[in-house]
């Protein structure tokens, strides 16, 4: 997991702050590097499962729960799979930007609606909704590589680095997630996703901080 790499790669004793936290995913592997873990999330029966690994968690919307008060200032925000979600996202990023460390960064993910298979969906007319992926019923807005960039930039951050993930081909195919074929899938999903992160990439994974 891409967020979850970026977040151990700050160190130790961090401060994070991990929106949309649901169940806890994230929070269960990152909780021994932390020393003040803070989380909102939308969903309450999501939120008390993973509320525990939390110093701080908050059940509630976004916008109202980064209000705090908060303990202390962050290295960390993660914002994994959530902008897609808002109306205007724009608001949400301007009110993180105070939330960070002079030298803390926000990382945060975003579906590649350029994705080659919503790409091959459009050729043949098709741009259908789905309980979940790129095109989940939730989504209210989309992105590509360049417009999440933008978001950022318009939203006062500098973006220092993108990178994408590969297809989880595995979901929607239970068959080549078992071996013979689960590595040689694997493999070949990423070394398409390297070759051309805009039309194989999955998600887009950010990091930037306040500019």
């Amino acid at each position: 997991m891409l967020l979850l790499e970026k977040v151990l790669a700050r160190g130790k004793d961090l401060a994070v702050l991990d929106l949309g936290f649901g169940a806890g995913l994230l929070a269960r592997r990152i909780r021994p590097a932390c020393r003040y873990l803070a989380g909102v999330e939308l969903d309450p029966e999501a939120a008390k499962e993973g509320a525990p690994f939390f110093d701080e968690p908050v059940t509630g919307d976004l916008l109202e729960g980064i209000s705090g008060p908060w303990r202390e200032l962050f290295d960390v925000i993660v914002a994994g799979d959530v902008l897609e979600h808002l109306p205007r996202p724009e608001v949400l990023l301007g009110s993180l930007r105070h939330l960070l460390k002079p030298e803390g960064v926000l990382l945060l993910s975003l579906p590649n609606v350029a994705n080659v298979t919503v790409r091959l969906g459009l050729i043949f007319g098709r741009f259908h909704y789905a309980p979940r992926g790129i095109l989940d019923r939730t989504h209210l807005r989309f992105f590509t590589r360049a417009t999440g960039r933008a978001l950022l930039e318009e939203s006062g951050y500098r973006v220092l680095s993108i990178d994408a993930t590969a297809i989880p081909l595995e979901l929607a195919f239970p068959a080549l997630s078992r071996p013979p074929l689960a590595g040689i899938v694997r493999a070949a999903a990423l070394a398409a996703t390297r070759l051309s992160p805009t039309l194989f990439g999955y998600q887009f994974v950010y990091e930037a901080r306040p500019s």
